[in-house]
């Protein structure tokens, strides 16, 4: 019998993302209890995602991006493969001013 071995890759998320989705929800939740419900799921989506295959497009440099399904946001983050690790960096918002585009 073949086990399969456990792949998932493990997040991590910095002190900026976490400020960013927190400041997502305040704002969906300001909007309609429906918006907080689909950023929130939105957002769990694209973790499920990445802690599965997080091999998507490079965006700069080692920064890959993930856009959500139907909201305006971009996940930006690096993978580590030897550690199984998926370290975010930024969930932000695409509607922003182009000039708060996060640089790595």
């Amino acid at each position: 019998m073949i086990s399969a071995k456990n792949t998932n890759y493990k997040i991590r998320f910095s002190d900026i993302a976490d400020q960013e989705i927190e400041q997502a929800i305040e704002y969906h939740s300001s909007k309609s209890e429906a918006g907080e419900y689909n950023f929130k799921t939105q957002l769990n989506q694209a973790l499920d995602t990445l802690e599965i295959n997080p091999f998507f497009q490079f965006r700069y440099k080692n920064i890959r991006a993930l856009p959500f399904k139907s909201l305006p946001y971009l996940v930006f983050f690096e993978v580590y493969e030897e550690e199984k690790l998926v370290y975010i960096y930024s969930v932000f918002n695409t509607y922003q001013n182009p000039k708060k585009y996060p640089m790595f």
